[in-house]
């Protein structure tokens, strides 16, 4: 087989590119986060009215560590423990005055949920 190159090719040169690939030592976090509405007043003595939007924020950064903050009628709240199963969602929060909300899916309707990852340029 003969192969013979073409020198009127111009030489390749890089393309910039739109992702950028983190360095190893760059930190990561994932992010979900989840809104809710709040459909009808069962969970008035939550201070859960219908159409109130829950929003729930959770970060898992590379250490491992997890931050949840839930903004309920855009007051931002952090969370101990989130638990997300079949029946409902359960929030407890880190507030000692509150106990636990539990928002069952009946009294809620999912209006979005948003699964990504940040990356933070490392500081030194």
């Amino acid at each position: 087989m003969n192969m013979s190159m073409n020198t009127s090719l111009p030489p390749i040169r890089p393309m910039p590119s739109p992702y950028t690939i983190p360095s190893p030592a760059a930190r990561m976090t994932r992010r979900n986060t989840y809104t809710l509405k709040v459909r009808g007043n069962r969970m008035a003595d939550c201070n859960l009215f219908d159409g109130d939007v829950i929003v729930i924020r959770r970060y898992q950064h590379d250490s491992q560590d997890e931050t949840v903050i839930a903004e309920i009628n855009q007051q931002a709240l952090a969370l101990r423990q989130l638990s997300i199963s079949r029946a409902g969602v359960r929030l407890w929060l880190d507030d000692a005055r509150h106990s636990e909300v539990f928002l069952h899916n009946r009294d809620i309707q999912v209006l979005g949920m948003f699964m990504g990852i940040e990356h933070h340029p490392v500081t030194h």
